[in-house]
């Protein structure tokens, strides 16, 4: 059992949804490395709970404190701990579910591997109130390759049927200007009222989240077990509600031809590059010098104000159950900057692990 992963740059999580607090630790930043709360606030503040109409309305102030790790404005070599209290826990909500699971969330999963002494209120630690300390501990990261020349942009280019051109390229903060994450004016007004619409029905939404990854340079990862995109997945499936993820093309690949898909070569001020990035900017585990593209899929909030058959634990009797608490209608829109966030750490801890001198990092 672990709540941490990382090669050079481990991130571990500890806390509960409905407890105390939430935290994590940070550890193989070397010494000097910039800390700005400030940025970590920003990021905090796109995640938080209550941020808008369209996600859950639970209270969270989510302020932090680092309590080791760091000196000044800077890292000390050791681990970077953050803590963040629980303002808003309101475990009476759940007390039901220790008996009736509710239907898709990991509530019978924990019954069955932790059994009578599982954290389950409110999801214990398989709740996504867990992302609030991954998102300000890997905004650090974020801050290292914004100030290395990489740049790591993530925003919703689909929510229920509402897609915007895959195309085009967004920078790093460009969705956070709108309130369903969706960087277009039109789309986001259509996904505003959809939003309102599946509320009013007691409902939820799914979502697909892009990630666009720029300045990387060719060379970096290795194949098979340490290759970019198995590095990235190790760290994306650890987010709840995620269910898919690919990479450039990814599952359409299956209904196109090679000849349709080829990414040709062409030379360019001294640069190899493909006209086209049907790859996702990673060939054989190993980045090619192109941007590297990934979309994953969130499923829709498992908790749902309509009425669900479910099943007593302890009789194995049938029984309906209506989910109470607050909760988001897409889990998707909190999820972007959990994205962009932790897609920047997955990527410094490969850069890190680099033997090629070519991967120097501005710590500070």
């Amino acid at each position: 059992m672990t709540f941490s992963a990382g090669l050079i740059l481990k991130l571990s999580v500890f806390g509960s949804s409905h407890g105390k607090l939430v935290g994590g630790t940070l550890d193989g930043l070397p010494s000097g490395t910039l800390v700005e709360p400030d940025e970590i606030r920003k990021w905090l503040d796109f995640r938080r709970p209550s941020g808008s109409i369209y996600t859950s309305q639970r209270k969270e102030a989510d302020d932090f404190e680092i309590v080791s790790g760091v000196s000044g404005d800077h890292t000390d070599g050791g681990p970077v701990t953050m803590t963040i209290r629980n303002l808003d826990a309101m475990p009476s909500h759940y007390a039901q579910h220790r008996e009736y699971p509710r239907p898709g969330h990991a509530d019978i999963t924990q019954f069955y591997k932790y059994g009578e002494f599982r954290s389950q209120s409110g999801g214990g630690f398989f709740s996504g109130r867990m992302t609030a300390p991954i998102v300000g501990l890997a905004s650090i990261p974020l801050r290292v390759l914004e100030r290395s020349g990489v740049s790591v942009a993530s925003y919703i280019d689909s929510m229920d049927g509402i897609a915007i051109d895959q195309n085009i390229l967004f920078g790093p903060y460009d969705a956070y200007s709108f309130p369903s994450r969706i960087p277009d004016k039109g789309a986001d007004s259509r996904a505003q009222n959809l939003l309102k619409k599946v509320m009013g029905e007691g409902d939820s939404l799914g979502a697909t989240i892009t990630t666009v990854i720029m300045g990387l340079k060719p060379g970096l990862g290795e194949p098979f077990f340490d290759s970019v995109e198995s590095h990235l997945a190790r760290f994306l499936f650890s987010i709840p509600g995620v269910k898919g993820l690919e990479f450039g093309t990814g599952f359409g690949f299956p209904s196109r031809r090679g000849s349709e898909v080829k990414d040709e070569f062409y030379y360019e001020e001294g640069r190899i590059l493909t006209r086209n990035n049907n790859n996702g900017g990673i060939l054989g585990g190993i980045t090619n010098g192109m941007p590297v593209v990934f979309r994953i899929a969130m499923k829709p909030t498992s908790s749902i104000r309509i009425s669900q058959k479910s099943v007593s634990i302890v009789s194995g009797e049938a029984h309906d159950i209506r989910v109470e608490g607050r909760h988001d209608p897409c889990i998707a829109i909190r999820a972007v900057p959990v994205v962009q966030t932790l897609s920047s750490m997955a990527i410094l801890d490969l850069m890190m692990s680099a033997r090629e001198p070519e991967f120097r990092i501005k710590f500070r």
